[in-house]
């Protein structure tokens, strides 16, 4: 995917030198600046251009993800912000947040975004603007931008940073639209603001002065199966040692408790210990991450194990009373649920004794 972004009127950028100068001397005053150049280690993958003249202040990649963008006015249940209707994506996810030259406004970048990428066949399928959007008086873990950002996005980027500075409360002219491109499966997200009060660590009028873009590019990708499928012999030996197994081969999409047809070696790897050992009974227990309410993924947890469940009484037929089915959410969890990797590991099923 090639992007050429050509707005309205061209900026020049300052050397990175310059800019690191300005920033480390403004900083030592106390405020953070607008950078001139792009921070120290940060570029745009390839194949995607920016807006001209903009600054690259932020980046997150996921080699997978599972993102679910909001295609329709946000709401709030249980004090939670939330989209009724997404548009749900997997691969390969870069998240990436730039400030834009001053004077420029968030719909011409927004529209400079929608019309670069038209020839690679992306089209709008969802715009909203301000209160049509929901939620976006602010840009923080409480409104609409939460639905859109990575959840680690607010510890990562601390208080000082230009990211956070382009970031605030009481923003102006927000925009936001979903471009996909049906013939490659690549999905954009384009959200864009001008700021308003930021933080006192931050030269507040420079920020106001500039939109805020952030960028969310979803490449098709297939998940790379890393874990190696646990034996029969293997979970026996976890099970007398420890009394459980942990079962990272049983696969699900997002939100949903049916099993994919890749899980099929573990499953059946499962069925041959629970036949080689015709007294063994076991707990089947759900896990997930933390993304989501505790009770969506409480109930969502069970699920899946009744799933599991009812896969080896049917397929191998293994007596129901031999296996007891419970979710416990993310309330076990085995890693930090703060990055992608942590995640992953804390979604699993287990085999536990009874």
């Amino acid at each position: 995917m090639h992007l050429y972004l050509k707005p309205f009127h061209r900026n020049r950028i300052g050397s990175a030198a310059a800019s690191l100068l300005l920033l480390l001397g403004t900083i030592a005053h106390g405020q953070t600046p607008v950078p001139t150049a792009d921070l120290s280690g940060l570029s745009d993958p390839p194949g995607l251009s920016r807006y001209v003249g903009s600054v690259l202040i932020y980046r997150n990649d996921s080699a997978y993800d599972e993102v679910k963008l909001p295609v329709s006015k946000s709401a709030t249940v249980d004090g939670k912000i939330v989209a009724p209707k997404t548009l749900d994506r997997s691969g390969q996810r870069v998240s990436l947040q730039y400030i834009t030259p001053a004077g420029r406004s968030a719909l011409e970048v927004l529209r400079n975004y929608q019309q670069a990428t038209k020839p690679a066949g992306f089209e709008t399928v969802y715009e909203c603007a301000g209160d049509a959007c929901g939620r976006t008086p602010d840009i923080s873990r409480f409104y609409f931008a939460a639905l859109v950002m990575p959840t680690t996005y607010w510890e990562s980027v601390g208080d000082r940073t230009p990211a956070y500075c382009g970031t605030s409360q009481g923003i102006g002219d927000f925009r936001y639209a979903v471009l996909d491109n049906k013939s490659t499966g690549a999905t954009l997200a384009i959200m864009t603001w001008r700021p308003g009060d930021v933080s006192s660590y931050c030269v507040q009028a420079d920020y106001k002065a500039r939109a805020s873009v952030f960028v969310v590019s979803i490449q098709a990708k297939a998940r790379e199966q890393l874990m190696e499928t646990l034996t029969a012999t293997e979970m026996g030996q976890s099970l007398t040692a420890t009394g459980k197994v942990a079962v990272y081969g049983i696969l699900f999409d997002t939100n949903q408790a049916t099993i994919k047809t890749e899980s099929k070696a573990s499953i059946d790897q499962i069925g041959a210990l629970l036949k080689q050992q015709a007294g063994l009974k076991v707990h089947v227990v759900g896990h997930t991450d933390s993304v989501g309410a505790l009770a969506a993924n409480l109930d969502l947890s069970k699920r899946r194990a009744e799933a599991v469940a009812a896969a080896l009484a049917r397929d191998h037929g293994i007596a129901r009373d031999r296996l007891t089915a419970n979710g416990v959410a993310n309330l076990a969890p085995v890693a930090s649920n703060a990055d992608d990797a942590g995640k992953a590991k804390n979604r699993r099923v287990e085999l536990v004794l009874q």
